[in-house]
């Protein structure tokens, strides 16, 4: 922990210093400023993780001292050092989210007490830092694999990665006795330097990862470094490469290539690495093969597989290959799990048949779902002010009360009460805004029996009782 020692009296500053790193080994004083003015500097200059803050400071006080720096370093956290045990102080500190109040002279108890309580909060927000990166990390990698969310993708990417001028993606397939457990481990240290996302794909046994660059990645360089990760990872790898873009709108047809080129190089087994090198494009089989994408997306489970059966013969295994690309693309542009088939047990008429009959079913359950969803929606804007129940609207479209929970979930983000809640607090919204009503009226006007329960429900998801709510309405 770097700490920074605000305090206009130098015998305070120094003690407090050779009391700190005499008795912690993992905290370091960086600084010491002998008032405000030099607190604030400090602070820009050196980052530090806590600031010992002396309230009475010549020139800009400790408070003051505090509302500045905490303008730009919102992370850095305060302990206020006083003479004077003053309420009014504390309670302005409190504007700043400061909990930590020592009096002077401080009794080293009770100043261990304080690092120890602050610095466990530290650790705890890092940790919460670390997680919350990991999980960006995750959804930026798969919207940019399926380019999903363009808004959200730049928001992704310039809290991750604001100085990328280029990227590519990779795809790496795991055979033999490999698991991807030792990929991912060697991969961590083959591309240690790397601005790098990479996540596991167990039911495919590959890793797909990106490389982010604040330079120009160039074809040539991406060789020499996915020879450097075959030779880490050992011949039983097989790693295809997508071309590089500054364009992020192209990283989705980046990653699409890395796959192709991948599966390329597993089937062929003669080099281990590259580019995918493409093929003639036949515009008759692409027509074939967007018919069969088109049978499956409509659930036609009969007519795709007399289609495949009609036109096999004119698929060649990389036409088939291509195929099998184009349909987990479908899955992903509509957020429905794939089948967990990999395209190299797909080796058989009877293998391919069972296959698109197992996707023309998920997509068909996909829609079903999406059309139950639906209909329970349209229910419940339209009933939500009666005594409206879960085992009322599933049974208003035909589904058991358990299935639709999950399904509705799943489905819409948040469960069946907390959507009808939203719903109910909207309407309230909107008849309040009108002023024609009492909120007693209200409360019976959108399903709520008891006005108390209404307005605790209202100011849980307001942060206002509804008679605040009203106030600032006609205060307007």
């Amino acid at each position: 922990m770097r700490i920074i020692i605000a305090e206009d009296e130098l015998v305070e500053r120094k003690a407090m210093r050779k009391f700190i790193e005499e008795t912690f080994v993992d905290m370091e004083v960086v600084g010491e400023a002998m008032n405000g003015r030099k607190a604030v500097e400090l602070a820009e200059q050196l980052e530090p993780d806590i600031m010992f803050m002396d309230i009475r400071m010549p020139g800009v006080n400790g408070l003051e001292a505090i509302e500045q720096i905490s303008v730009k370093h919102k992370r850095i956290k305060f302990i206020l050092v006083s003479a004077y045990d003053s309420f009014e102080y504390a309670k302005e500190a409190m504007r700043f989210g400061i909990k930590d109040y020592i009096l002077k002279p401080g009794r080293r108890q009770e100043i261990v007490k304080t690092l120890l309580r602050v610095s466990k909060e530290i650790h705890q927000e890092q940790q919460s830092d670390l997680q919350s990166q990991v999980l960006r990390k995750e959804q930026l990698l798969d919207r940019l694999m399926h380019q999903s969310d363009s808004r959200g993708i730049k928001e992704l990417k310039g809290q991750l990665f604001p100085d990328m001028e280029t990227a590519c993606f990779f795809v790496i397939k795991a055979t033999g006795d490999h698991n991807l457990e030792d990929y991912e481990y060697q991969l961590k240290t083959v591309l240690s330097s790397k601005a790098c996302i990479f996540k596991s794909i167990p039911s495919e046994q590959v890793i797909v990862g990106c490389i982010f660059s604040v330079n120009k990645l160039i074809k040539s360089d991406l060789l020499v470094l996915a020879r450097k990760v075959h030779l880490e990872l050992g011949e039983a790898s097989y790693i295809g490469i997508g071309n590089p873009t500054a364009n992020m709108d192209q990283l989705a047809h980046s990653y699409q290539n890395a796959y192709r080129a991948c599966i390329d190089l597993f089937a062929d087994r003669n080099r281990n690495y590259g580019f995918y090198q493409g093929k003639i494009k036949d515009k008759q089989t692409d027509e074939k093969i967007n018919t069969i994408c088109i049978l499956v997306e409509q659930g036609k489970q009969e007519e795709v597989i007399v289609f495949f059966k009609n036109h096999e013969s004119e698929l060649t295994g990389m036409d088939k290959e291509e195929l099998y690309i184009q349909l987990i693309q479908l899955f992903a542009r509509h957020g429905v799990e794939k089948p967990k088939t990999l395209v190299t047990s797909l080796q058989s008429s009877q293998d391919w048949y069972s296959y698109l009959h197992l996707c023309c079913m998920q997509m068909r359950d996909y829609f079903a779902s999406k059309r139950s969803i639906h209909l329970a929606k349209t229910f419940m804007n339209e009933h939500f002010h009666e005594n409206l129940t879960l085992e009322q609207v599933a049974a208003e479209v035909n589904l058991s009360p358990n299935y639709f929970s999950n399904l509705f979930r799943a489905g819409v983000g948040s469960t069946f009460i907390d959507y009808l809640t939203q719903i109910r607090l909207q309407k309230a919204k909107e008849l309040i805004e009108t002023n024609n009503y009492s909120l007693k009226e209200i409360s019976f006007m959108i399903g709520y029996k008891d006005p108390n329960y209404f307005s605790r429900v209202f100011k849980k998801h307001v942060n206002q009782s509804p008679k605040q709510y009203q106030q600032a309405i006609l205060r307007k």
